[in-house]
């Protein structure tokens, strides 16, 4: 049976509605993932994009080096990153729009940043080429994000919760990050698997 997609208004609209409540799934999010989280801002410097920052759970990650950026299509997701801008001491600028039609010049920023997004973007490919778009030649592009494990087992129970989770959040299970990544045109230059294969962690250029 074919996946119902859901349209980007509808993804948002959930959004909107769970935001209050993101920041506790956030909490059990930050036990699994918080390292790696740290991990991939380790260097990062410059004018740099966040694209889907939601409720702003990198911004203690950041170093002060950074003039940060951040873009969502959710309204209550941005007033909660502001929440965190001004209790972590972040100066960002916060600007509502589309991760797959990215409201910026070509070549804008040193790091382009995306955390667990692409799971929820209806095409992530052309999100993936704004991403590039936006970024210097000589800037990279940092994604964390779930997908498909590379572990039978997990991908079985994987498929078996995708249809209900996506219809219930807006968010994917059994994308392979790698992938997009390469049909998007990115040079990666680092790649791993994390947490029996869910978690990837790509770092890459345009």
């Amino acid at each position: 049976m074919r996946q119902k997609k859901l349209r980007q208004q509808e993804i948002t609209s959930k959004y909107n509605s769970f935001a209050k409540y993101y920041n506790f799934a956030e909490l059990f999010m930050s036990l699994l993932i918080g390292r790696y989280r740290k991990e991939l801002l380790r260097g990062v410097k410059g004018k740099v994009l966040e694209v889907g920052i939601g409720t702003g759970a990198n911004l203690r990650y950041y170093s002060d080096d950074c003039e940060i950026t951040g873009v969502d299509l959710s309204k209550e997701m941005l007033k909660m990153s502001r929440f965190k801008a001004d209790k972590f001491g972040r100066k960002v600028k916060l600007i509502m729009g589309n991760a797959e039609k990215l409201p910026f010049k070509k070549r804008g920023f040193d790091f382009v940043v995306d955390t667990l997004c692409l799971c929820t973007y209806p095409n992530p490919i052309k999100a993936l080429k704004e991403m590039k778009r936006v970024c210097k030649r000589n800037g990279k592009i940092l994604l964390l994000e779930h997908g498909i494990s590379d572990n039978k087992f997990v991908a079985k129970m994987q498929g078996e919760r995708e249809e209900r989770h996506y219809q219930r959040v807006g968010c994917s299970l059994l994308r392979d990050h790698f992938e997009l990544a390469k049909k998007a045109g990115l040079k990666i230059i680092r790649r791993e698997r994390k947490l029996f294969g869910i978690i990837y962690l790509i770092k890459s250029m345009p």
